[in-house]
């Protein structure tokens, strides 16, 4: 008798350990976004800073920009866009390096509109109405409706998840 409860106990346990692992993978992105929001208006920096990598989305927002800058310079017969994207590159970091901080993701996440958060700090606004479109079991993307081509990143660290890189939409003028 006692071992059909011992079977019992060891099934209801793979149980659980499946129900929770499930629970975690469909919802642990929308508490992730939740708490960041939370630390972002409660001030708390140190929170903040764990739902983000900052050296990989400083990273993903240069190259962003840089592969926008370049396709715009092709677009340029005059021969000034080599010279735009030489100076464009040469300001783009420290801005970005600026942009990407504990202050600077406060004030992109608080914005109240994508309008609101200035150019470069708009692609790293999280949406009033978020979509978690999954790329597999350790990335997900937030974006919308409306842009499901682009986002912010998310990767999985261990069993968290940190913004680490952005996709901006395509470029309505190609």
């Amino acid at each position: 008798m006692a071992r059909g409860k011992w079977k019992i106990a060891a099934a209801a346990a793979i149980l659980i350990v499946i129900a929770c692992g499930a629970l975690w993978y469909f919802e642990s992105p929308v508490w992730t976004l939740k708490s960041m929001r939370d630390a972002a208006q409660s001030r708390d920096a140190d929170a903040l800073n764990a739902y983000i990598d900052y050296p990989a989305l400083r990273e993903s927002l240069k190259a962003e920009l840089m592969a926008r800058m370049m396709t715009e310079a092709q677009k340029d017969k005059s021969g000034f866009g080599s010279i735009g994207v030489a100076f464009g590159s040469a300001i783009m970091g420290p801005m970005i390096d600026g942009l990407v901080s504990p202050a600077g993701m406060r004030a992109a996440l608080l914005a109240e509109s994508k309008q609101n958060a200035g150019a470069a700090a708009s692609a790293l606004h999280v949406p009033e109405k978020p979509v978690i479109v999954r790329r597999s079991f350790s990335e997900f993307v937030v974006t919308t409706k409306e842009q499901a081509d682009s986002g912010l990143v998310f990767k999985r660290h261990g069993l968290s998840w940190r913004l680490s890189g952005v996709e901006l939409p395509p470029d309505p003028s190609s």
